[in-house]
C-alpha cells in the first residue's frame, strides 16, 4: 500500500490523503521544455533534493484557442502529471493513464478528477499535460512530433514509478478521448511506446487524424508566414534558435491564424497534429495496426451517436472548423461527383428529423474511421471491442445538443450525483435517475476494462455481427447498426 509520502526516482514526494484515495498533483515527469528546449524532445527530470510538494497541480500547457483569461493562459513550464490511488489497496493495482482531449490546442490533466475512478474501480489513476498547438505539433523549429514524445516520456514514468505510488507497471491502460483518443490511437503505432501500456481504449477519436509529412510542412510554413506578417522577430526565416526566443503571445495569435484557415482540402480542418515524420511516427497509425503492431494490445473503441452537432457554431463557437475542413476532404478525396452521391444517398436514407448532410459529415469524421480502425484490429488478429454512446446528459449543452461529442466524457468522469464539473464552468446540476444508471453502465465497463476484464458484450467481429454496445438507459447490444450507411461507403477511401 502506497503512503501519501513516496520516493520516485528523481525524488521524494509528498502528496495528500483525501476521503480513502491517495493523491499527488503537479509531479514533473520531464525537465521544463523552455528556452532552448522549445520544440525539442523532453529532456529528463533533474532530481530534486529534500521533499517536493506535491499537493497542488502544474500549470496547463499554453493554450492555443479563444481568448482565455491570463490565468487561463497556460505555461511552457507543463510537463507534469497527477496520479490518484486507493488508499487501502492490498497490493499494486491496475493504472488507467489518460489523455485529455481539446483539439490539441487545449485542454490540461488538471480538468479530470480521478479519486471517484480510484475509489470505485480499486485503480490507479494518472492525468497529464503534454504540449499543445506549434509547441507540441508541427512546430516551425524542425521537431515534427514534441508531444508524442512528451507521451512517451510520461509513460515511462509510469513504467519507473508508478509501483511507489500503488500500481502495476505491468497493467497500464492508455485512454482518452477526442484529441485524447486520436493521440490514444496514434501511440499504438509509435516504437518508442510499444510496451510502455498492455490495453488501449480509444473515445472518439480514431486513427485518421494525422498529418502527412507534407501537410506537417505546410502547416509549419503557415505558421512561419503569420508570425512574418505580424512582425515577429526573425520569422519566417528564422533559425530554430531564433524561434526559441519568441514571445508565446506572438505564436499564439499566428496559430490562431492557422486554425482560421485550416478548413480546406490540404489540412482537412485539422491544423496542429501528430505528423508521420518516418521517425517518431514511422507510418499511418491505420496502417500500422492493419500489420500488427497492436495485435497483442486489447483494444476497445467508442463513439458517441451524434459526434458531429456541437461543432455547428453554437456557443460556445467551434475551435477547429471541422464542418468546412471535412466537407472539402471529402470533395477532394472522392471527387465532387462521388461525394454529392453519398449526400443524396444520405438524403434517402436520413434518420428523420436530421440534416443528411450533418450525419454525412459525422460518418467521415468519427464514425467511419473508427470502424475501419476495428476493422484493421481485427483482421490482424488482435482483440476489439465496439461502443456507442446514445445517453443525452441533463446537463449543457447535452440538454440541448443531445448526445454528441464529449457527453461520454462528462459520463466517464462524473462522481455520481453530479457530473464532472470543469473548472471555469459553473456547477453541473445533479444527475438524474438515467444518468445515473448510464454513469454506473459506462465506469464499471471502464474500471473492468481497465482491471484486465473482458467487455460484458461479445468482440467485434467484422465478418459476423459487429456488436455494438449502446450505453442508454437500459443498456442493449445492437449488431451492425447503421449497416446501410456503412455500406455505402464500401470500397471508398476515408476522407
Amino acid at each position: 500500500m502506497a503512503s501519501a509520502q513516496v520516493e520516485s526516482v528523481a525524488g521524494l514526494l509528498r502528496g495528500t490523503a483525501e476521503d480513502g484515495v491517495l493523491v499527488w498533483r503537479g509531479i514533473p515527469y520531464a525537465a521544463p521544455p523552455v528556452g532552448p528546449l522549445r520544440f525539442r524532445p523532453p529532456s529528463p527530470v533533474k532530481p530534486w533534493p529534500g521533499v517536493r510538494d506535491a499537493t497542488r497541480y502544474g500549470p496547463q500547457a499554453v493554450q492555443f484557442t479563444g481568448a482565455p483569461q491570463p490565468h487561463d493562459e497556460g505555461d511552457e513550464d507543463c510537463l507534469t502529471l497527477n496520479v490518484w490511488a486507493p488508499a487501502a489497496a492490498a497490493g499494486p493495482v491496475p493504472v488507467l493513464v489518460w489523455i485529455h482531449g481539446g483539439a490539441f490546442l487545449h485542454g490540461g490533466g488538471r480538468l479530470y478528477d480521478g479519486a471517484h475512478l480510484a475509489r470505485r474501480g480499486g485503480v490507479a489513476v494518472v492525468t497529464l499535460n503534454y504540449r499543445l498547438g506549434p509547441l507540441g505539433f508541427n512546430g516551425p523549429a524542425g521537431t515534427a512530433n514534441p508531444a508524442l514524445l512528451d507521451l512517451v516520456a510520461a509513460l515511462e514514468w509510469v513504467r519507473d514509478n508508478i509501483a511507489a505510488f500503488g500500481g502495476d507497471p505491468g497493467r497500464v491502460t492508455l485512454s482518452g478521448q477526442s484529441a485524447g483518443g486520436m493521440l490514444t490511437s496514434t501511440l499504438l503505432a509509435v516504437p518508442a511506446a510499444r510496451g510502455l501500456f498492455h490495453r488501449a481504449l480509444v473515445l472518439s477519436g480514431s486513427a485518421r487524424n494525422v498529418h502527412s509529412r507534407g501537410q506537417g510542412e505546410e502547416a509549419a510554413r503557415r505558421l512561419r508566414a503569420a508570425l512574418g506578417a505580424q512582425g515577429a522577430p526573425g520569422a519566417p526565416g528564422a533559425t530554430p534558435e531564433e524561434l526559441t526566443g519568441l514571445p508565446v503571445q506572438a505564436l499564439r495569435e499566428a496559430a490562431a491564424q492557422v486554425v482560421a484557415g485550416a478548413g480546406d482540402a490540404v489540412l482537412r480542418g485539422d491544423d496542429f497534429r501528430p505528423v508521420v515524420d518516418g521517425d517518431v511516427l514511422p507510418r499511418a497509425p491505420l496502417a500500422a495496426v492493419a500489420d500488427g503492431e497492436a495485435r497483442g494490445i486489447p483494444l476497445w473503441i467508442g463513439h458517441v451517436r451524434h459526434e458531429m452537432d456541437i461543432f455547428l457554431g453554437t456557443p460556445p463557437a467551434p475551435p477547429v472548423p471541422l464542418v468546412p475542413g471535412t466537407d472539402a476532404a471529402g470533395r477532394d478525396r472522392l471527387g465532387e461527383e462521388r461525394w454529392a452521391a453519398l449526400g443524396e444517398a444520405y438524403a434517402a436514407s436520413g434518420e428523420p428529423g436530421r440534416d443528411p448532410h450533418l450525419d454525412l459529415l459525422d460518418d467521415a469524421m468519427w464514425w467511419l474511421p473508427a470502424i475501419r480502425l476495428a476493422e484493421a484490429q481485427h483482421a490482424a488478429g488482435g482483440q476489439v471491442w465496439f461502443s456507442r454512446f446514445d445517453h443525452t446528459p441533463g446537463m449543457p449543452p447535452y440538454d440541448r445538443l443531445g448526445p454528441t461529442h464529449g457527453a461520454d466524457n462528462r459520463c466517464l468522469w462524473g462522481s455520481p450525483p453530479v457530473f464532472n464539473n470543469l473548472p471555469g464552468l459553473p456547477p453541473a446540476p445533479p444527475m438524474g435517475p438515467a444518468d445515473l444508471a448510464v454513469t454506473g453502465q459506462l465506469q464499471e465497463a471502464v474500471l473492468g476494462f481497465v482491471r484486465g476484464e473482458a467487455p460484458d458484450w461479445p468482440a467485434y467481429e467484422p465478418g459476423g455481427d459487429r456488436a455494438t454496445r449502446i450505453f442508454q438507459d437500459p443498456a442493449r447490444v445492437e449488431n451492425d447498426p447503421r449497416r446501410e450507411r456503412r455500406l455505402l461507403w464500401r470500397d471508398l477511401p476515408e476522407v
